[in-house]
C-alpha cells in the first residue's frame, strides 16, 4: 500500500470514528485540530497562538514562516497548522486548500491527515444542518 493510499484509509478512518461518535449523533461538534511545532522560531510562536486561541496570529505568523524559507518538511508543518487554524476560524475553504497544500508538500504527514478528516467532518456536518 502506497503512503498516499495509506493516508487516504487513515483519513477516512477517523472521518468514520469522529461521524460515529456519540456527541456526533448528539450534535456537538467533537473534531479536533491539531498543531505541531518545528524548530522554526515563527511556527514555535505559531503553535503558543493557537492553544490561545488566537488562530488568525497563528495563521499570520505560520504564513510568514513560509515565506522566509522552510524545508519541505517543515514546510508541510506550517501548511497544516494553517488548515488548523483556519478550520478554528471557520474559513473551512481555506482550511482544506491548507491542509491539501500540506499533504502535497509530505505526503505521510499524519497530522495534516488527521486535520484533513476533522475538517471533513466537520463539513458534512454542516451541510446536514442546512439540509435540516
Amino acid at each position: 500500500m502506497t503512503k498516499t493510499m495509506k493516508n487516504l484509509v487513515l483519513a477516512g478512518a477517523t472521518a468514520a470514528a469522529i461521524a460515529l461518535s456519540p456527541a456526533a449523533f448528539a450534535g456537538e461538534t467533537s473534531q479536533s485540530f491539531n498543531v505541531e511545532r518545528t524548530t522554526n522560531p515563527a511556527v514555535r510562536v505559531a503553535v503558543k497562538a493557537f492553544k490561545k486561541g488566537d488562530y488568525e496570529r497563528s495563521v499570520r505568523l505560520n504564513q510568514q514562516a513560509l515565506r522566509k524559507g522552510l524545508s519541505s518538511s517543515r514546510a508541510s508543518v506550517a501548511q497544516s497548522n494553517i488548515c488548523a487554524s483556519y478550520a478554528m476560524l471557520g474559513e473551512l475553504e481555506k482550511a482544506g486548500e491548507a491542509c491539501q497544500a500540506a499533504l502535497d508538500l509530505k505526503p505521510d504527514n499524519d497530522v495534516a491527515s488527521a486535520n484533513k478528516a476533522a475538517l471533513t467532518v466537520r463539513m458534512a456536518q454542516i451541510t446536514n444542518q442546512s439540509g435540516n
